[in-house]
Protein backbone atom coordinates (compact mmCIF):
# COMPACT_ATOMS: atom_id res chain seq x y z
CA UNK A 1 0.00 0.00 0.00
CA UNK A 2 1.20 3.52 -0.85
CA UNK A 3 1.77 6.03 2.00
CA UNK A 4 -0.22 8.96 0.36
CA UNK A 5 0.63 11.24 3.15
CA UNK A 6 4.42 10.83 1.98
CA UNK A 7 3.62 11.63 -0.90
CA UNK A 8 1.25 14.78 -0.80
CA UNK A 9 4.28 16.28 1.45
CA UNK A 10 6.48 15.71 -1.73
CA UNK A 11 4.56 17.67 -3.90
CA UNK A 12 3.29 20.76 -2.23
CA UNK A 13 3.14 22.18 -5.55
CA UNK A 14 -0.06 20.33 -6.33
CA UNK A 15 -2.33 21.20 -4.04
CA UNK A 16 -3.58 24.61 -2.10
CA UNK A 17 -2.98 23.27 1.06
CA UNK A 18 -0.89 21.05 3.30
CA UNK A 19 -0.86 19.20 6.36
CA UNK A 20 -2.84 16.39 5.10
CA UNK A 21 -5.23 13.89 7.37
CA UNK A 22 -6.46 10.59 6.62
CA UNK A 23 -10.08 9.59 6.82
CA UNK A 24 -9.85 6.01 8.87
CA UNK A 25 -11.62 3.67 8.44
CA UNK A 26 -14.22 4.12 11.27
CA UNK A 27 -15.06 7.00 10.31
CA UNK A 28 -15.20 6.08 6.25
CA UNK A 29 -17.98 3.54 8.00
CA UNK A 30 -19.86 6.27 10.03
CA UNK A 31 -19.98 8.57 6.50
CA UNK A 32 -21.17 5.60 4.35
CA UNK A 33 -17.91 6.11 2.06
CA UNK A 34 -16.52 3.17 -0.31
CA UNK A 35 -14.27 1.57 1.77
CA UNK A 36 -11.98 0.91 -1.90
CA UNK A 37 -10.58 4.36 -2.19
CA UNK A 38 -8.55 6.86 0.03
CA UNK A 39 -9.89 9.91 1.56
CA UNK A 40 -7.97 13.07 2.91
CA UNK A 41 -8.59 16.49 3.87
CA UNK A 42 -7.26 19.41 4.83
CA UNK A 43 -8.08 23.30 4.39
CA UNK A 44 -9.53 26.10 6.16
CA UNK A 45 -13.21 26.67 7.63
CA UNK A 46 -13.50 29.08 4.65
CA UNK A 47 -12.44 26.54 1.94
CA UNK A 48 -12.01 22.90 2.35
CA UNK A 49 -10.02 20.59 0.48
CA UNK A 50 -10.17 16.86 0.06
CA UNK A 51 -8.40 13.94 -2.05
CA UNK A 52 -9.79 10.51 -3.32
CA UNK A 53 -7.26 8.10 -4.54
CA UNK A 54 -7.04 4.68 -6.15
CA UNK A 55 -4.11 2.49 -6.61
CA UNK A 56 -5.31 0.89 -9.75
CA UNK A 57 -7.63 1.84 -12.31
CA UNK A 58 -11.00 2.15 -10.71
CA UNK A 59 -14.84 1.41 -12.35
CA UNK A 60 -15.06 5.27 -12.72
CA UNK A 61 -18.27 5.79 -11.94
CA UNK A 62 -17.55 4.56 -8.21
CA UNK A 63 -14.52 7.06 -8.40
CA UNK A 64 -16.81 9.82 -9.48
CA UNK A 65 -19.72 8.74 -7.06
CA UNK A 66 -17.34 8.28 -3.98
CA UNK A 67 -14.98 12.00 -4.93
CA UNK A 68 -18.38 13.54 -4.79
CA UNK A 69 -19.99 12.01 -1.53
CA UNK A 70 -16.59 13.18 -0.17
CA UNK A 71 -16.95 16.40 -1.76
CA UNK A 72 -20.23 16.71 -0.07
CA UNK A 73 -19.52 15.57 3.49
CA UNK A 74 -16.37 17.95 3.72
CA UNK A 75 -18.32 20.96 2.08
CA UNK A 76 -21.18 21.50 4.59
CA UNK A 77 -22.23 24.63 2.98
CA UNK A 78 -18.55 26.07 2.44
CA UNK A 79 -16.57 26.03 -0.83
CA UNK A 80 -14.85 22.58 -1.29
CA UNK A 81 -12.00 21.62 -3.65
CA UNK A 82 -11.67 17.99 -4.05
CA UNK A 83 -8.77 16.22 -6.05
CA UNK A 84 -8.71 12.68 -7.61
CA UNK A 85 -6.02 10.95 -7.66
CA UNK A 86 -5.36 7.33 -9.77
CA UNK A 87 -3.22 6.15 -12.48
CA UNK A 88 -5.31 6.72 -15.11
CA UNK A 89 -8.82 8.48 -16.49
CA UNK A 90 -10.93 7.71 -19.40
CA UNK A 91 -11.47 11.14 -21.53
CA UNK A 92 -15.04 10.55 -20.66
CA UNK A 93 -14.12 10.72 -16.54
CA UNK A 94 -12.03 14.08 -17.73
CA UNK A 95 -15.20 15.46 -19.60
CA UNK A 96 -17.64 14.32 -16.90
CA UNK A 97 -15.28 16.54 -14.07
CA UNK A 98 -15.57 19.39 -16.31
CA UNK A 99 -19.58 19.69 -15.49
CA UNK A 100 -18.85 19.69 -11.91
CA UNK A 101 -19.33 23.41 -10.30
CA UNK A 102 -20.90 25.55 -7.63
CA UNK A 103 -19.17 24.82 -4.38
CA UNK A 104 -17.62 22.14 -5.40
CA UNK A 105 -14.45 22.57 -7.46
CA UNK A 106 -12.88 19.36 -8.45
CA UNK A 107 -9.18 18.69 -10.16
CA UNK A 108 -7.62 15.78 -11.52
CA UNK A 109 -4.06 14.07 -10.87
CA UNK A 110 -2.22 11.40 -12.28
CA UNK A 111 -0.27 8.96 -10.01
CA UNK A 112 2.54 7.26 -12.11
CA UNK A 113 4.13 4.93 -8.73
CA UNK A 114 7.34 4.37 -11.09
CA UNK A 115 8.15 7.81 -12.72
CA UNK A 116 9.54 11.11 -10.71
CA UNK A 117 7.83 13.01 -9.91
CA UNK A 118 5.04 10.88 -9.15
CA UNK A 119 2.18 12.82 -9.56
CA UNK A 120 0.43 14.77 -12.31
CA UNK A 121 -1.91 18.02 -12.02
CA UNK A 122 -4.01 17.97 -15.31
CA UNK A 123 -4.94 21.69 -16.38
CA UNK A 124 -8.54 22.12 -15.62
CA UNK A 125 -8.56 24.08 -19.39
CA UNK A 126 -8.02 20.51 -20.94
CA UNK A 127 -11.00 18.71 -18.59
CA UNK A 128 -13.67 19.87 -21.31
CA UNK A 129 -11.87 19.78 -24.54
CA UNK A 130 -11.29 16.59 -25.37
CA UNK A 131 -11.04 15.93 -29.18
CA UNK A 132 -14.72 13.84 -30.63
CA UNK A 133 -13.60 10.31 -29.63
CA UNK A 134 -14.16 7.12 -32.05
CA UNK A 135 -16.12 3.99 -30.13
CA UNK A 136 -18.12 1.10 -31.22
CA UNK A 137 -19.34 -0.08 -34.27
CA UNK A 138 -22.73 -0.31 -36.16
CA UNK A 139 -25.05 -3.24 -35.71
CA UNK A 140 -25.25 -5.38 -38.32
CA UNK A 141 -28.25 -5.12 -39.94
CA UNK A 142 -30.50 -8.16 -42.24
CA UNK A 143 -29.42 -7.60 -45.61
CA UNK A 144 -25.53 -8.33 -43.84
CA UNK A 145 -26.58 -10.94 -41.69
CA UNK A 146 -28.33 -12.64 -44.95
CA UNK A 147 -24.99 -12.11 -46.81
CA UNK A 148 -23.09 -14.06 -44.79
CA UNK A 149 -25.30 -17.40 -45.36
CA UNK A 150 -25.21 -20.03 -47.61
CA UNK A 151 -28.34 -19.64 -50.36
CA UNK A 152 -30.00 -22.13 -48.24
CA UNK A 153 -29.75 -20.66 -45.16
CA UNK A 154 -30.70 -17.10 -46.53
CA UNK A 155 -34.39 -18.23 -47.52
CA UNK A 156 -34.62 -20.43 -43.90
CA UNK A 157 -33.52 -16.99 -42.67
CA UNK A 158 -36.35 -15.08 -44.02
CA UNK A 159 -39.02 -17.20 -42.98
CA UNK A 160 -38.02 -16.96 -39.42
CA UNK A 161 -37.71 -13.48 -40.41
CA UNK A 162 -41.40 -12.69 -41.26
CA UNK A 163 -42.56 -15.04 -38.41
CA UNK A 164 -40.94 -12.82 -35.80
CA UNK A 165 -42.05 -9.84 -37.74
CA UNK A 166 -45.57 -10.69 -37.13
CA UNK A 167 -45.26 -10.75 -33.56
CA UNK A 168 -43.89 -6.76 -33.21
CA UNK A 169 -47.70 -5.92 -32.33
CA UNK A 170 -47.19 -8.17 -29.33
CA UNK A 171 -43.83 -6.23 -28.28
CA UNK A 172 -41.40 -8.72 -29.40
CA UNK A 173 -38.69 -6.88 -31.47
CA UNK A 174 -35.16 -8.32 -32.76
CA UNK A 175 -31.29 -7.68 -31.62
CA UNK A 176 -28.73 -8.13 -34.24
CA UNK A 177 -25.18 -8.77 -33.53
CA UNK A 178 -22.50 -9.98 -35.31
CA UNK A 179 -22.68 -13.77 -34.51
CA UNK A 180 -26.43 -13.77 -33.14
CA UNK A 181 -29.38 -12.49 -33.38
CA UNK A 182 -32.05 -12.29 -30.39
CA UNK A 183 -35.29 -12.03 -30.21
CA UNK A 184 -36.57 -9.92 -27.15
CA UNK A 185 -39.87 -8.97 -25.02
CA UNK A 186 -39.14 -6.66 -22.45
CA UNK A 187 -36.00 -7.56 -21.10
CA UNK A 188 -36.56 -11.16 -22.25
CA UNK A 189 -35.01 -12.66 -24.60
CA UNK A 190 -37.43 -15.40 -26.05
CA UNK A 191 -35.42 -17.13 -29.16
CA UNK A 192 -31.75 -16.91 -30.40
CA UNK A 193 -30.53 -17.60 -33.91
CA UNK A 194 -26.94 -18.10 -33.72
CA UNK A 195 -24.08 -18.37 -36.85
CA UNK A 196 -22.62 -22.02 -37.46
CA UNK A 197 -20.21 -21.20 -40.42
CA UNK A 198 -22.44 -20.55 -43.34
CA UNK A 199 -25.35 -22.02 -41.31
CA UNK A 200 -27.57 -21.46 -38.11
CA UNK A 201 -29.04 -22.58 -35.20
CA UNK A 202 -32.28 -21.57 -33.67
CA UNK A 203 -33.67 -22.14 -30.11
CA UNK A 204 -36.11 -20.78 -28.06
CA UNK A 205 -34.39 -18.96 -24.72
CA UNK A 206 -35.88 -19.31 -21.05
CA UNK A 207 -33.15 -18.37 -19.05
CA UNK A 208 -35.29 -15.77 -17.24
CA UNK A 209 -37.59 -19.12 -16.02
CA UNK A 210 -37.12 -19.99 -12.40
CA UNK A 211 -39.26 -22.96 -12.64
CA UNK A 212 -36.53 -25.71 -14.23
CA UNK A 213 -39.33 -28.12 -15.06
CA UNK A 214 -41.03 -25.08 -16.78
CA UNK A 215 -37.78 -23.76 -18.74
CA UNK A 216 -37.33 -27.63 -19.83
CA UNK A 217 -40.40 -27.60 -21.35
CA UNK A 218 -40.31 -24.50 -23.23
CA UNK A 219 -36.99 -25.94 -24.70
CA UNK A 220 -37.39 -26.12 -28.43
CA UNK A 221 -35.41 -26.10 -32.16
CA UNK A 222 -36.86 -24.41 -34.72
CA UNK A 223 -36.01 -25.17 -38.66
CA UNK A 224 -37.70 -24.03 -42.18
CA UNK A 225 -38.92 -27.60 -43.71
CA UNK A 226 -38.64 -29.10 -47.22
CA UNK A 227 -42.16 -26.87 -47.67
CA UNK A 228 -40.45 -23.53 -46.37
CA UNK A 229 -42.80 -23.38 -43.70
CA UNK A 230 -41.03 -23.15 -39.79
CA UNK A 231 -41.68 -26.32 -38.05
CA UNK A 232 -45.24 -26.02 -36.09
CA UNK A 233 -43.63 -27.01 -32.99
CA UNK A 234 -41.40 -24.20 -32.03
CA UNK A 235 -44.49 -21.77 -33.31
CA UNK A 236 -46.35 -23.05 -31.02
CA UNK A 237 -43.76 -23.02 -27.97
CA UNK A 238 -42.77 -19.04 -29.18
CA UNK A 239 -47.01 -18.55 -28.74
CA UNK A 240 -47.02 -20.30 -24.99
CA UNK A 241 -43.42 -18.49 -24.20
CA UNK A 242 -45.39 -14.92 -24.97
CA UNK A 243 -48.34 -16.41 -23.35
CA UNK A 244 -46.35 -17.15 -19.80
CA UNK A 245 -45.31 -13.52 -20.64
CA UNK A 246 -48.11 -11.62 -21.18
CA UNK A 247 -49.91 -13.86 -18.49
CA UNK A 248 -46.51 -12.32 -15.89
CA UNK A 249 -47.34 -8.72 -16.59
CA UNK A 250 -51.20 -8.79 -16.50
CA UNK A 251 -50.69 -10.46 -12.67
CA UNK A 252 -48.04 -8.24 -12.03
CA UNK A 253 -45.31 -10.80 -11.27
CA UNK A 254 -42.74 -8.82 -13.47
CA UNK A 255 -39.52 -6.65 -11.68
CA UNK A 256 -40.41 -3.41 -11.49
CA UNK A 257 -37.38 -2.38 -14.12
CA UNK A 258 -38.56 -5.44 -16.53
CA UNK A 259 -42.20 -3.75 -16.24
CA UNK A 260 -40.64 -0.13 -17.07
CA UNK A 261 -38.26 -1.91 -19.84
CA UNK A 262 -41.60 -3.33 -21.66
CA UNK A 263 -43.38 0.19 -21.83
CA UNK A 264 -40.29 2.07 -22.94
CA UNK A 265 -39.50 -0.51 -25.24
CA UNK A 266 -42.67 -0.46 -27.23
CA UNK A 267 -43.70 3.14 -26.75
CA UNK A 268 -46.62 4.47 -27.40
CA UNK A 269 -49.13 6.29 -24.51
CA UNK A 270 -47.60 9.03 -22.61
CA UNK A 271 -43.94 8.21 -23.80
CA UNK A 272 -44.31 8.88 -27.42
CA UNK A 273 -46.20 11.79 -26.31
CA UNK A 274 -43.41 13.29 -24.33
CA UNK A 275 -40.94 11.80 -26.95
CA UNK A 276 -41.59 10.49 -29.80
CA UNK A 277 -41.21 7.06 -31.45
CA UNK A 278 -38.39 4.46 -29.97
CA UNK A 279 -35.05 4.39 -31.43
CA UNK A 280 -33.16 0.92 -31.21
CA UNK A 281 -29.48 1.96 -30.75
CA UNK A 282 -27.37 0.94 -32.95
CA UNK A 283 -24.09 0.47 -31.89
CA UNK A 284 -22.00 -2.42 -30.26
CA UNK A 285 -18.66 -2.22 -28.55
CA UNK A 286 -15.92 -2.72 -31.21
CA UNK A 287 -13.70 -4.34 -28.41
CA UNK A 288 -13.96 -5.96 -24.52
CA UNK A 289 -13.13 -2.38 -22.81
CA UNK A 290 -15.79 -0.55 -24.55
CA UNK A 291 -18.27 -1.03 -21.92
CA UNK A 292 -19.87 2.21 -22.51
CA UNK A 293 -21.30 1.55 -25.82
CA UNK A 294 -22.64 -1.99 -23.59
CA UNK A 295 -23.89 0.47 -20.48
CA UNK A 296 -25.72 3.39 -23.66
CA UNK A 297 -27.58 0.40 -24.80
CA UNK A 298 -29.45 -0.43 -21.52
CA UNK A 299 -31.25 3.53 -22.02
CA UNK A 300 -33.99 3.85 -23.74
CA UNK A 301 -33.59 6.44 -27.04
CA UNK A 302 -37.36 8.20 -28.95
CA UNK A 303 -37.27 10.59 -31.78
CA UNK A 304 -39.80 12.71 -33.40
CA UNK A 305 -39.34 15.51 -36.02
CA UNK A 306 -35.43 14.44 -35.65
CA UNK A 307 -35.66 15.51 -32.28
CA UNK A 308 -33.45 13.04 -29.82
CA UNK A 309 -34.60 12.21 -26.73
CA UNK A 310 -32.53 9.80 -24.18
CA UNK A 311 -34.23 8.13 -21.49
CA UNK A 312 -32.31 7.29 -18.35
CA UNK A 313 -34.83 4.65 -15.63
CA UNK A 314 -33.63 4.84 -12.28
CA UNK A 315 -35.52 2.57 -9.58
CA UNK A 316 -32.62 1.94 -7.21
CA UNK A 317 -29.43 3.32 -6.21
CA UNK A 318 -30.50 7.12 -7.49
CA UNK A 319 -27.04 8.18 -6.84
CA UNK A 320 -24.91 5.44 -8.13
CA UNK A 321 -26.80 5.59 -11.27
CA UNK A 322 -26.89 9.34 -11.13
CA UNK A 323 -23.13 9.10 -11.58
CA UNK A 324 -23.09 6.35 -14.19
CA UNK A 325 -25.74 8.88 -16.42
CA UNK A 326 -22.93 12.18 -15.93
CA UNK A 327 -20.43 9.59 -17.30
CA UNK A 328 -22.49 8.09 -19.93
CA UNK A 329 -23.73 11.43 -20.68
CA UNK A 330 -20.26 12.76 -21.26
CA UNK A 331 -19.88 9.51 -23.39
CA UNK A 332 -22.64 10.74 -26.09
CA UNK A 333 -21.12 14.64 -25.85
CA UNK A 334 -17.56 13.74 -26.59
CA UNK A 335 -17.63 10.45 -29.08
CA UNK A 336 -18.87 10.02 -32.47
CA UNK A 337 -21.95 7.84 -30.91
CA UNK A 338 -24.43 10.33 -32.13
CA UNK A 339 -22.58 13.02 -34.21
CA UNK A 340 -20.57 10.62 -36.65
CA UNK A 341 -23.78 9.45 -38.00
CA UNK A 342 -24.89 11.57 -40.71
CA UNK A 343 -28.86 10.72 -41.18
CA UNK A 344 -30.97 13.48 -39.60
CA UNK A 345 -31.82 11.01 -37.02
CA UNK A 346 -28.95 11.17 -34.42
CA UNK A 347 -28.39 14.56 -35.39
CA UNK A 348 -30.88 16.65 -32.76
CA UNK A 349 -29.97 15.62 -29.41
CA UNK A 350 -29.86 18.55 -26.75
CA UNK A 351 -27.67 17.62 -24.63
CA UNK A 352 -30.38 16.81 -22.13
CA UNK A 353 -30.82 13.33 -20.12
CA UNK A 354 -34.68 12.44 -18.64
CA UNK A 355 -34.40 10.24 -15.64
CA UNK A 356 -37.39 8.52 -15.29
CA UNK A 357 -37.87 7.65 -11.39
CA UNK A 358 -39.99 7.23 -8.06
CA UNK A 359 -40.88 10.31 -5.81
CA UNK A 360 -38.97 8.60 -3.10
CA UNK A 361 -35.25 8.83 -5.23
CA UNK A 362 -36.36 12.55 -6.27
CA UNK A 363 -34.30 13.98 -2.71
CA UNK A 364 -30.78 12.27 -3.80
CA UNK A 365 -31.05 12.78 -7.53
CA UNK A 366 -31.42 16.53 -6.51
CA UNK A 367 -28.39 16.13 -4.75
CA UNK A 368 -26.50 14.86 -7.70
CA UNK A 369 -27.91 18.19 -9.34
CA UNK A 370 -26.92 20.43 -6.69
CA UNK A 371 -22.99 19.26 -7.68
CA UNK A 372 -23.45 20.52 -11.69
CA UNK A 373 -22.68 23.41 -13.69
CA UNK A 374 -25.82 22.93 -15.63
CA UNK A 375 -28.60 20.86 -14.01
CA UNK A 376 -30.94 21.33 -16.58
CA UNK A 377 -29.45 18.94 -18.75
CA UNK A 378 -30.97 16.67 -16.56
CA UNK A 379 -34.51 16.15 -16.54
CA UNK A 380 -36.61 14.80 -13.77
CA UNK A 381 -39.69 12.91 -14.37
CA UNK A 382 -41.43 10.88 -11.41
CA UNK A 383 -43.97 8.10 -11.67
CA UNK A 384 -47.01 7.89 -9.79
CA UNK A 385 -47.10 5.78 -6.61
CA UNK A 386 -49.22 3.21 -8.63
CA UNK A 387 -47.30 3.15 -11.79
CA UNK A 388 -46.92 -0.68 -11.30
CA UNK A 389 -50.82 -1.32 -10.93
CA UNK A 390 -51.61 1.89 -13.47
CA UNK A 391 -49.28 1.92 -15.98
CA UNK A 392 -47.72 5.49 -17.27
CA UNK A 393 -50.71 7.10 -17.60
CA UNK A 394 -48.88 9.92 -15.38
CA UNK A 395 -45.92 11.31 -15.40
CA UNK A 396 -44.18 14.48 -13.08
CA UNK A 397 -41.69 16.71 -14.70
CA UNK A 398 -39.60 17.64 -11.34
CA UNK A 399 -36.86 19.60 -13.03
CA UNK A 400 -37.71 22.98 -11.46
CA UNK A 401 -40.36 24.83 -10.13
CA UNK A 402 -40.65 26.87 -13.21
CA UNK A 403 -41.02 23.97 -15.40
CA UNK A 404 -42.89 21.55 -13.21
CA UNK A 405 -45.91 20.00 -14.84
CA UNK A 406 -48.01 16.91 -14.75
CA UNK A 407 -49.47 14.89 -17.86
CA UNK A 408 -52.54 12.98 -16.55
CA UNK A 409 -55.12 11.06 -17.28
CA UNK A 410 -53.32 10.41 -20.79
CA UNK A 411 -54.64 7.11 -22.44
CA UNK A 412 -50.93 5.65 -21.98
CA UNK A 413 -50.18 1.97 -22.89
CA UNK A 414 -50.05 0.42 -19.25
Amino acid sequence: MSNWLEIWEQHPDIFITQNWQECSKERKKDLRLSPQFHYFFGGETALRVGIIASETLPKEEDLLLAGMLWANRLSNGARTVIYFVAPDYSPFFLHALSKIGGLINVKAVYWRERISPSLYLIPDGTLGNQKRIAIGEKRPNWLKWRQELNPVAQQQLTVIKGFFEKLVDRGVRSELKHQTVSFIWGNFEIAEIKKKGRKFDLVTKVKWEKNGDLAQSLYCQGWVDASGELNSEFCATIQRILGILEEKEKTKQLKPKDCLSLWLSQGGGISSALWGLPKEWPWLPSDRSENWVVDLGQWFYFEENSQLSVVCPILDKPLFHASQAVLLSSVLEISTLLYGDKSKSYNGWDLKIHWLTCKEMEDELRLWLSWLKHPERYHIWTLPSNWETEGLNELVSRSSPNREGAFRDYPGNG
